[in-house]
């Protein structure tokens, strides 16, 4: 970035000076000889001059302006650092600190969702494998014991017991929302698109209740929002 220095500034100043006395000096001999259109065409060109070194000497007083402003500014600031100095160091340190657990249980809860979903694909592979087996024995689900397959996923009966495809994306949005809907303020767009959106497993809807027996999710508590009066 070019420096505007004040004598910069000076020399714009004297060249919008000098041309607004040319200026004077042919509207004078213009005045003298009206009808002369050599002297109106050298004061038309001296009117261009003096708006063009008017606007560069605007432009230069600006710019120097806002460059003091700019030293001014970071002196001003480099001593305000220099008095928080200590608070910056604090600020730096915690925050790195809290950054490092948060990336920890980022990768933890990484490595537990990989594993859910892993496990999910399991689970589903052995239902599908074992309603295929029951099905194939002439074992339909209208008893207590049996196995069938549908658009939806794939049903075993195993004395009573009841166990029903979930599906890993299922499984996944299940309890994201399950923590979403515990630790967010209500109303929150999250907990909406994972409660309408995701095609997320709900146990309450489920014949085998599969994850309804999961224990609660620690709740934050969020103060509750004013009641709105009505106008009289």
């Amino acid at each position: 970035m070019a420096v505007i220095t004040v004598e910069m500034v000076a020399a714009a100043e004297a060249e919008v000076t000098a041309a607004e006395r040319a200026r004077t000096e042919a509207e004078a001999a213009l005045m003298e000889a009206p009808n002369s259109t050599l002297k109106a065409q050298e004061l038309a060109g001296l009117l261009k001059r003096v708006a063009q070194a008017r606007a560069n000497a605007e432009e230069l007083r600006q710019a120097h302006a806002a460059q003091v402003a700019a030293e001014r500014a970071a002196a001003s600031r480099e001593e305000l650092e220099k008095v928080a100095a200590k608070d910056i160091a604090a600020a730096g340190k915690e925050l790195k600190a809290a950054r490092g657990r948060l990336e920890e249980a980022a990768e933890a809860a990484q490595r537990a969702l990989v594993e859910l979903m892993r496990q999910a694909d399991a689970y589903d592979g052995l239902v599908e494998r074992h309603a295929e087996v029951l099905a194939g024995q002439g074992l339909d689900l209208a008893g207590e014991s049996g196995g069938g397959s549908s658009f939806g996923g794939a049903t075993v009966k195993a004395r009573g017991a009841v166990y029903e495809s979930a599906g890993s994306g299922a499984v996944l949005g299940c309890l994201a929302h399950r923590v979403a809907e515990a630790r967010l303020p209500y109303p929150n767009t999250m907990v909406g698109v994972l409660e309408f959106n995701c095609g997320r497993l709900v146990p309450e809807g489920r014949a085998d209740g599969l994850l309804s027996g999961l224990p609660a999710v620690e709740r934050v508590k969020f103060p509750e929002a004013p009641l709105l009066r009505r106008a009289l």
